[in-house]
């Protein structure tokens, strides 16, 4: 934005350095984060302007003078598309004959794969997840967001490799190929969540950070169609058809990385304070002025994190208001889980067969709740900005539990009318999913970690996505089967009573970021502000 409509956006001139002050919260007068404040030796001037710049711009404006940044931001979560169709390819690929028939045994004339193998094929991604989010933060930390994303893409190119090539009946050879496929795709989603929110301005990085979960809906779609495309085959390209297509996307970010701009928050922690200063410029149409501003407010920032923790290692994560900050981004993720998310999605094609739709049609129904779920992705870039963080998450998670709720009601009746309105209320819940708490973890989960442990906190939280998921889908298959409990719909009490717990822990955990700078919500998780109070709190202000 140029210094001429920050000056119009500014209801009064700025006041100089020592005018500035920080708001004390009613509850903590003369607190040691007020006292501390005022001893460190910070341009709060700097800070104020380049708040009141940030806050003053539209989405609109944003992507007209930060364009730049807004395209590499989606470039780069392009890996999270690999991630939703890893995870969809899993169940796709066990309803292909042909790869039913490889890699696993005849049974009564029909191709069958072995339970414990079922298991371990869907679930072994999750395990690589898991270390992939963990190593993030001293891969990204060393190497930068763009090397992170680089050797992601090469693990990836191999990991896919050995998929493809995998023979017949060589289990064993194809979940290594899984497993290391999904250290990268940890990795992946990681680390596009931390470009995101590092290089958006604050009107672009909700709805940049939401473009992670678009990403990974855009994957499942992507998988579903091909399987339905090529599944009928009768040899072995069936299943290494849609392995083989996972690697144009490694390729693409491999050959866009060399043009990618780097995070200038990682810049500037290298003390690359001039490399940091040419890819502001470039990822804006502003002033000179306004780069610079941006740059200081950089500085400034990790100066004022520095000063409340010298270190960034990753028992950081569990101190203090960093420990708290690191609950809120990964309860997010746990919250995903106890909304039902993998019962009612993975469960939707089981849904639809129940409502009498033969194998085929159900399949085409289950492509289509993937597609709804792109829809409702895509009307969040205009309500995460509009209704805000807190709003759209709490409200989300009373609509899936009351969704949920509905369907355990409905399994009680097994009328035909009872399965055709359990079928179609999982179109609604994942509409519902999809426009709230689905796309919103990941915002919130990158907004809410300090800058400096920012890559650590995300590889974390996806870590422990990864590990929820798991856990969800083995205990998913005792849950349902019905060779084991057998519950079917009445599964939907016991998210339906997960969730009323967790839609507690929303309103008293989840605080509303919406247009928050990273320095002022590094002072208010220092000021220990309880959740409900962050959307009103004022943080600079003028002395009267």
């Amino acid at each position: 934005m140029s210094t001429e409509k920050l000056e119009k956006s500014s209801p009064s001139p700025l006041p100089a350095k020592d005018e500035i002050q920080i708001t004390k919260q009613e509850n903590a007068p003369g607190s040691k984060v007020d006292a501390d404040l005022g001893a460190i030796d910070l341009d709060h001037r700097a800070l104020a302007a380049a708040a009141s710049n940030e806050h003053a711009a539209s989405a609109s404006d944003a992507i007209r003078t930060h364009f730049s940044a807004f395209m590499w931001c989606i470039f780069i979560c392009m890996g999270a598309l690999l991630w939703g169709y890893d995870a969809q390819v899993g169940g796709g690929l066990l309803s292909v004959p042909s790869f039913r028939r490889d890699f696993g045994s005849i049974y009564e004339g029909q191709p069958v794969l072995a339970a414990r193998w079922q298991s371990a094929f869907n679930s072994v991604s999750s395990v690589g997840g898991i270390f992939g989010g963990l190593s993030l933060g001293a891969v990204s930390d060393r190497l930068g967001r763009r090397g992170a994303v680089a050797l992601a893409s090469v693990i990836s190119l191999g990991a896919v490799l050995i998929q493809f090539f995998a023979p017949a009946h060589n289990n064993g050879m194809l979940l290594a190929g899984k497993l290391i496929n999904g250290y990268s795709l940890g990795m992946f989603v990681s680390v596009a969540g931390s470009y995101c929110a590092e290089v958006s301005p604050l009107a672009l990085r909700g709805i940049t950070t939401a473009s992670v979960n678009l990403w990974i809906d855009l994957g499942q779609l992507m998988s579903n169609g091909i399987i339905r495309g090529v599944g009928e085959r009768t040899d072995a390209y069936a299943y290494r058809i849609p392995f083989a297509l996972q690697w144009i996307f490694p390729v693409i970010l491999l050959l866009g990385l060399s043009f990618a701009p780097e995070s200038p928050w990682f810049l500037v922690r290298r003390n690359r304070n001039a490399d940091a200063l040419k890819v502001i410029e470039r990822l804006s149409s502003g002033s000179d002025a306004d780069a610079q501003l941006q740059l200081q407010q950089i500085e400034e920032t990790i100066a004022l994190e520095d000063h409340f923790a010298a270190t960034s290692t990753y028992g950081d994560m569990f101190r203090g208001s960093d420990g708290r900050r690191t609950l809120i981004a990964v309860s997010v993720f746990v919250l995903q889980q106890m909304a039902g998310v993998t019962f009612v999605l993975g469960y939707s094609t089981y849904f639809f067969e129940l409502a009498g739709f033969d194998d085929s049609n159900a399949f085409d129904l289950g492509v289509g709740v993937t597609a709804i779920g792109i829809v409702g992705n895509s009307i969040t870039f205009y309500t995460v900005n509009r209704f805000g963080r807190r709003f759209i998450f709490k409200w989300g998670m009373i609509a899936c539990t009351t969704v949920l709720l509905l369907i355990g009601f409905l399994t009680i009746s097994s009328s035909q009318a009872a399965k055709w309105a359990t079928a179609a209320f999982t179109l609604i819940y994942n509409f519902i999913y999809q426009t709230s708490i689905g796309p919103l973890g990941y915002v919130i989960f990158a907004e809410v970690s300090s800058a400096k442990l920012r890559s650590k906190t995300v590889g974390l939280s996806i870590c422990v996505n990864s590990l929820c998921a798991l856990v969800a889908n083995i205990v998913m298959s005792y849950l349902v089967n019905p060779d084991e409990a057998n519950l079917g719909g009445y599964v939907g009490f016991i998210f339906g009573g997960l969730s009323v717990f967790g839609s507690i822990w929303v309103w008293f955990y989840i605080p509303e970021t919406k247009n928050r700078t990273v320095d002022e919500l590094d002072v208010m998780f220092e000021k220990r502000l309880p959740a409900r109070a962050f959307e009103s709190y004022t943080i600079y202000e003028e002395k009267a």
